[in-house]
């Protein structure tokens, strides 16, 4: 048998061919109207958007493969909960955009979830609104590392605890800042401390993207939320080594909190669905 997909000759060809080989599929038929309805959607949302990046994407092996093998169960699951009637097609702003994404993040679950998401996101009538096209920029800024981690952020709705941790000079408000960004992580199974020393840069991509906000001005008014810092290892290693007469490891209070952006991109890329399975660090909830 021909693999439709190789023998297609350009970049219609390729999805046209893609679409109808997931489509004979005995998963794809078994999946009912919304399948059947969520393919043709998206074969003329690629067929209208998605030009002239299928042929680049297509030729690599592996994002062939799954296209051809794998694209269509997972679409079908995402899509499975929009009736029907609500099934529209997605901007091509956002579906060319987010295909090109997936097929190089596919093997990466966090980031393949994220697009899946965005595009079932961008077919609902009663939420494609939400789907906003920088989403799709934000998943190619954000490392498959860190969405364990910025679940939790985007997910509470409330301030949540950060410290920068500061050598002071002794002298009225004069410090060094020997640790910004500071956070509590811990194994999420165990809860043991976990150090990152990657994650305040992580903090500072969210903010760059909109996503959180962090402010050392504002700070949670119960203790408890800050018990933490003094008990942790950096904490008391920067302690012994920088505390003598006229100086002092202490610890500024502040507080990270998700923004309206961010929101709004957790519930169009799917973050409020059950996170995957393991055993990643995360921030304590505030």
């Amino acid at each position: 048998m021909v693999d439709p997909v190789s023998a297609a000759k350009s970049g219609v060809e390729v999805v046209g061919a893609l679409m109808k080989a997931a489509g004979d599929t005995p998963e794809a038929k078994e999946a009912g109207k919304n399948l059947g309805q969520a393919a043709v959607t998206l074969s003329k949302t690629i067929n209208n958007a998605l030009l002239p990046l299928a042929a680049l994407n297509f030729g690599i092996e592996k994002a062939k493969a799954y296209f051809a093998q794998r694209f269509q169960e997972d679409m079908a699951a995402k899509a499975a909960s929009i009736p029907p009637e609500e099934m529209i097609e997605p901007k091509s702003s956002v579906a060319g955009p987010a295909l090109q994404g997936l097929a190089f993040t596919h093997e990466e679950p966090d980031l393949k979830a994220m697009y899946l998401s965005l595009l079932a996101t961008a077919m609902d009538r009663r939420v494609s609104r939400s789907a906003h096209p920088a989403f799709v920029e934000i998943i190619k800024q954000v490392d498959a590392s860190e969405v364990p981690l910025l679940r939790p952020i985007l997910l509470n709705p409330g301030l949540q605890p950060i410290v920068e941790i500061r050598l002071s000079l002794g002298q009225a408000g004069q410090f060094n800042t020997l640790q910004t960004h500071y956070v509590g992580l811990a194994n999420s199974q165990t809860g043991e401390e976990v150090d990152m020393p990657e994650f305040p840069a992580m903090i500072d991509n969210w903010v760059r993207l909109g996503l959180i906000e962090v402010t050392y001005d504002r700070f949670i008014t119960q203790e408890h939320f800050y018990a933490w810092v003094e008990n942790r290892k950096l904490y008391q290693e920067l302690k012994a080594k920088h505390d003598r007469p006229g100086q002092a490891v202490i610890f500024q209070k502040g507080s990270m909190v998700r923004t309206a952006f961010g929101l709004q991109f957790a519930r169009a890329v799917g973050m409020f669905d059950p996170p995957p399975a393991g055993q990643a660090p995360k921030p304590p909830a505030a």
